[in-house]
């Protein structure tokens, strides 16, 4: 069965919004629920996703079932009731929840597997970490990694903490954050190396004023796609045959240059170790 993978609410679901029990029903075998991470805008999400989950509707014969949340605590929410079979999303969101996860594939990205957090400015006076000292700052969301844990565990191993900045905000996803820098709502924004790279390649009027302040010297595994624990091993098969699979097809090649991506690559769970050891060193 090829999916109808218009722009319809059969086919996008906000959670802010009441689910139809059909989307969450279990018996429902011919049906893919899956759930983005919202680093993107949800306009962004769509036009970066609707072709990848027209892909795998067409390979597997599922129907994918579009659903975006906000943070990675309601990420992890919905792999715990099992409302959700499929996720785009962050590496904190893995780390946070993966003993309810199978990581299906993780995307190359520039013959890279891994990223860095990066703190940007548009400010000439601010060149440097240490420029940052009372000046705003913007995080995307208290469990991400680029956005606000990296930045926060490196003010710790210099003996500082949060307030070093005069006043943060979770704007909850990076293009907010490149919003209220260049509206100078803040000073700085924290974001994945990655995403700024590309908004520069996309907007190359930008980097005469965008720089990079900070970046991270610890890197880990790109944001992955995983399985749900306990989903049919079947299914899990078929999604991740075909990811592994899209770069060695011209329709998958065109559809990952698109998106940015090299090709998917086979699981490699230790690349997200450091978020643990990050997460470990902030409770003390």
């Amino acid at each position: 069965m090829r999916a109808d993978f218009s722009l319809e609410p059969s086919t996008y679901i906000n959670l802010n919004e009441k689910i139809s029990n059909s989307y969450l029903e279990r018996g429902k075998t011919d049906i893919l629920r899956v759930v983005v991470s919202s680093t993107l805008s949800p306009k962004e999400t769509i036009h970066t996703y609707q072709p990848l989950l027209q892909y795998i509707s067409k390979k597997t014969g599922l129907q994918c079932i579009l659903i975006q949340k906000k943070t990675n605590f309601e990420i992890k929410d919905l792999f715990n009731s099992k409302a959700v079979d499929i996720g785009i999303i962050t590496a904190s969101a893995y780390v946070l929840d993966q003993d309810q996860m199978d990581i299906l594939a993780i995307p190359v990205i520039n013959n890279d597997l891994t990223f860095s957090s990066v703190i940007v400015s548009n400010k000439n006076n601010i060149r440097t970490f240490e420029n940052l000292k009372g000046k705003s700052i913007a995080f995307t969301d208290i469990a991400s990694f680029s956005g606000y844990l990296i930045p926060l565990y490196y003010l710790k191993e210099n003996n500082s903490d949060i307030n070093y900045f005069s006043n943060h905000i979770f704007t909850f996803n990076s293009s907010d954050s490149i919003r209220a820098l260049l509206e100078n709502i803040v000073d700085a924004a924290a974001l994945n190396s990655k995403f700024f790279r590309t908004y520069i390649k996309e907007n190359p009027e930008m980097s005469e004023n965008l720089h990079i302040v900070w970046q991270s010297p610890i890197r880990i595994g790109n944001p992955p796609i995983v399985a749900r624990k306990n989903i049919s091993p079947e299914v899990e098969k078929k999604v991740k045959d075909v990811l592994l699979n899209m770069s060695n097809d011209p329709e998958g090649q065109r559809i990952l240059k698109n998106m940015g991506y090299d090709n998917f690559s086979k699981p490699q769970s230790l690349l997200y170790l450091p978020i643990k050891m990050i997460l470990q060193k902030l409770e003390q």
